[in-house]
C-alpha cells in the first residue's frame, strides 16, 4: 500500500514532502549564516586592500616589487586593475544578497532587474581585472608556485563569465528557473574568494605551510567547495516541470 501511494504521488507532492521542506528550510538558514560570514570576510578583504593601496600611494618607490613584498607589490604595480577589481567587488557583495531576496523580487521588480544588470556588469569587470593579475602575474611567478594560482584563476574566471552569460541569456528567454540556477552558480563562484581567505587563514595557522604554497591550492579548494554547495542547493530547490516555479511557493502551498 505504501509503495502504491508513493508511486501515485505527484511530483509536486514528492518535492514538498514534510522531510524535504524541513531540509530546505534548515539549509536556507545555514546558507544565509554562512553567506553573512563570507560577506564579512570579503568586505574586510576589500577595504583592507583599498586601505593598503591608498597608503602605498604616499610612499616613494622605484620598483613596487622591491619596496613591497611579492604578494602586495603586484597590486601596487597594477593599481588600475586592482581598483577595477575592488570597486566592482564592493558592489557585487553589496547587491548579491538582494538579488536572492524573494521579497524584493516580488515587490520591487524594477529594482531587481536594474540591480541585476549592475551586478552582472560588475561581475564581468571584476572577472577580467582580477583575472589579469591572477593569470599573468601570480605573486610567485607563472613558472613557479604561482602556476597553480594562475591556472585556478583562469578556470574560475572563465567559468564565472560563462555562468553570468547563461544567467543573462536565460532571463532574456524568460527561463526563470534556469536564470535562478545560473545566478546561484555565479554568486557561489564570486563568494569563493572569501571562502579562499577563510581556508587560507585556517591552513596557514594550523599547518605552518606558507602562503606561497597554499594560495593557489586554497583557491582550487574554495572554488570546488562553493561549486558543490551551489549544485546541492540547486538540486534541492529545482521545482518539478520547467523549474520556473519557486520552491517556497510550492512548499507554502503544501503546508497550507
Amino acid at each position: 500500500m505504501t509503495e502504491m501511494t508513493a508511486g501515485s504521488a505527484t511530483p509536486e507532492a514528492l518535492f514538498s514532502a514534510p522531510s524535504a521542506r524541513t531540509l530546505r528550510k534548515a539549509l536556507e538558514i545555514v546558507g544565509w549564516l554562512v553567506m553573512a560570514m563570507l560577506l564579512w570576510t570579503g568586505l574586510t578583504s576589500i577595504f583592507g586592500r583599498a586601505d593598503f593601496l591608498m597608503e602605498a600611494s604616499t610612499v616613494e618607490y622605484t620598483d613596487p616589487l622591491e619596496t613591497f613584498n611579492a604578494f602586495d607589490g603586484r597590486y601596487v604595480q597594477f593599481s588600475f586593475a586592482t581598483w577595477a577589481h575592488l570597486i566592482p567587488g564592493l558592489l557585487i557583495f553589496g547587491l548579491g544578497p538582494l538579488q536572492f531576496s524573494r521579497y524584493i523580487r516580488k515587490n520591487y521588480l524594477n529594482f531587481h532587474r536594474w540591480s541585476g544588470r549592475v551586478w552582472l556588469t560588475c561581475g564581468v569587470i571584476s572577472a577580467f581585472s582580477g583575472g589579469f593579475i591572477g593569470i599573468f602575474y601570480p605573486f610567485m611567478g607563472v613558472d613557479g608556485q604561482g602556476f597553480n594560482e594562475s591556472m585556478a584563476t583562469t578556470f574560475f574566471a572563465v567559468y564565472t563569465l560563462f555562468c553570468m552569460y547563461k544567467a543573462y541569456s536565460s532571463i532574456r528567454a524568460k527561463q526563470f528557473g534556469a536564470h535562478r540556477e545560473w545566478m546561484i552558480r555565479s554568486w557561489a563562484l564570486m563568494l569563493a574568494i572569501a571562502t579562499e581567505r577563510v581556508m587560507l587563514g585556517i591552513l596557514m595557522g594550523t599547518t605552518g605551510v606558507g602562503v606561497e604554497v597554499l594560495f593557489g591550492t586554497t583557491f582550487w579548494m574554495a572554488g570546488v567547495v562553493n561549486i558543490v554547495a551551489s549544485e546541492i542547493w540547486i538540486n534541492l530547490t529545482r521545482t518539478p516541470g520547467n523549474g520556473n516555479r519557486h520552491w517556497k511557493d510550492l512548499d507554502a502551498k503544501a503546508a497550507a
